[in-house]
């Protein structure tokens, strides 16, 4: 099927074998095998996946890798590929963004993809449990900062409900 507006460009490393475009489809060109272009079928899990061969070695690829590495500069050298609908099936280039990993979990929460609050934030030091014990706790500041190894502003920050907020104003 021929769609208007397609680019198509070669895939990194595999020049001349397989093609990516713009709206994240790949093919492959006419080898000993087969005579003409083939559209590749991904494996569809929680990202599209397609499997490219080289030299008879098999590797698998992220497909909006693919296209983000053929269509989007990016000159700030970010790591990661963010899908902007939140849709990671939808490998259009119009729909792909450079992000850094920071950007790319922020980006997700706010969609409602990943819920990163409390304990689930991978750059969390405290529990739900001991989050409630602080808040409930008649302690001083400076025993409980000692207790958790965690900084008085943490514990001010807890019990004025300025953080862990979907802990402390539900309780």
């Amino acid at each position: 099927m021929i769609m208007k507006n397609e680019i198509w460009k070669d895939i990194e490393g595999y020049e001349g074998k397989y093609l990516v475009s713009n709206f994240g489809r790949i093919k492959s060109m006419p080898n000993k095998s087969w005579n003409s272009e083939r559209i590749l079928k991904p494996l569809k899990q929680t990202y599209c996946f397609i499997d490219l061969c080289k030299d008879a070695k098999v590797k698998k690829f992220t497909i909006h890798r693919i296209v983000a590495k053929a269509f989007i500069l990016n000159n700030q050298y970010k790591p990661d590929v963010n899908h902007i609908n939140g849709d990671k099936h939808d490998n259009r280039v119009e729909n792909l963004e450079w992000v850094t990993k920071s950007e790319n979990q922020k980006h997700a929460a706010k969609l409602g993809l990943i819920n990163c609050k409390g304990s689930r934030n991978s750059q969390s030091k405290l529990t739900e449990d001991i989050v409630i014990a602080i808040f409930n706790s008649n302690k001083r500041t400076s025993e409980l900062s000692k207790e958790y190894n965690i900084t008085q502003s943490t514990i001010c920050d807890i019990r004025k409900g300025r953080s862990w907020t979907h802990i402390t104003n539900a309780e």
